[in-house]
């Protein structure tokens, strides 16, 4: 029997999409402290009432994010990110849109609402991106049409339940993080080199005596002073914002965690979404592309497969194979 036309929904929230967007408010709340703090010093510095020129500061911070949900940032971001990205060409357009069509007959959904694009690389896969962007390789192209179509439902069931759109708020409000880390490390590169050059120049003053050099002592030991202040400064700065970074490093790394364990989750939620579109079977044949290449390379062990987003092909399989079954 042909598949059923789908219920006229182009979103749907389930207990995945739900549990993306609470760890993406968690990570909002924890970028507000980072944002808080440098414009509470600015403030300061600027004779400003802190109060308010934090809650500006915050306010300004959290409606940034609509503009990743806009289209033309959308698109601009998925450029940034994969550098490979592109508009498909005529003849891929041609090739991706009534596949397209198709899955969103079935679905239920709107082809005109997401953003084509095409990636090159050399293997079969597909992404989705924000709130519009649909994205598969050039080798994707070249599967049959149950197949292509296959990929098409999968990542057209990521949009449905606005997977991509909590993974890029999410992206989006780990930035301070980001620009937080690498400011850790800039300064504990400059204590370091700091501190390097405190020493050469103490060893060198240590052996400096006598006439004109007692002039060229003192020049010394007033540098020796100077930069020993500074690597004092900077080490206390360092271990400051150690202190005060370590509860909300561990807060977003438990964040990830969880983030990477629902997006598992989210790709059996899409895999789903395409078995119920009557694409199972297709779908399987896909993942049986990537299974010689997972056990061929080496599973990753303690952090890194606890931070491994994507499920095996094995495990995916096999989900799709009960969820088959349980239709039947």
């Amino acid at each position: 029997m042909p598949p059923q036309p789908g219920p006229g929904r182009s979103r749907a929230v389930s207990g995945t999409s739900v549990g993306m967007f609470a760890i993406v408010v968690l990570i909002w709340l924890l970028s507000l402290v980072v944002v808080a703090l440098p414009a509470y010093g600015a403030a300061l510095l600027a004779g400003w009432a802190p109060v308010p020129a934090v809650a500006v500061a915050c306010a300004a911070w959290t409606a940034s994010a609509a503009l990743v949900v806009a289209r033309p940032v959308e698109a601009a971001l998925a450029r940034l990110l994969y550098r490979s990205l592109r508009r498909p060409r005529p003849a891929e357009l041609s090739r991706i849109a009534p596949s397209l069509e198709r899955v969103c007959r079935r679905a239920g959904a709107d082809p005109g609402r997401y953003l084509l694009r095409v990636e090159e690389k050399r293997q079969v896969n597909a992404f989705a991106l924000g709130g519009h962007v649909l994205a598969v390789t050039r080798v994707a192209l070249e599967l049959p049409d149950d197949m292509l179509e296959a990929v098409l439902a999968h990542e057209v069931g990521h949009h449905r339940h606005l997977h991509p759109l909590a993974i890029i708020l999410g992206w989006w409000y780990l930035l301070p993080f980001e620009a937080g880390e690498r400011l850790l490390r800039g300064i504990r590169r400059v204590v370091r080199w700091l501190a390097r050059t405190f020493g050469r120049l103490s060893d060198r003053t240590g052996g400096v005596s006598g006439g004109r050099a007692a002039d060229g002592a003192l020049g010394m030991a007033v540098l020796l002073v100077v930069l020993g202040v500074l690597v004092l400064a900077g080490s206390v700065l360092v271990v400051a914002l150690g202190l005060l970074w370590l509860p909300l490093a561990l807060l977003v790394r438990l964040a990830k965690v969880l983030s990477a364990a629902l997006s598992r989750a989210g790709e059996h939620a899409a895999d789903r979404h395409a078995a119920s579109l009557g694409y199972g079977p297709a779908l399987i044949q896909v993942l049986g592309l990537f299974l010689q290449v997972e056990q061929s390379a080496p599973r990753p062990r303690g952090m890194a497969a606890l931070l491994r987003s994507p499920p095996s092909s094995r495990s995916r399989i096999d989900a799709i194979n009960q969820t088959l079954h349980l239709r039947a």
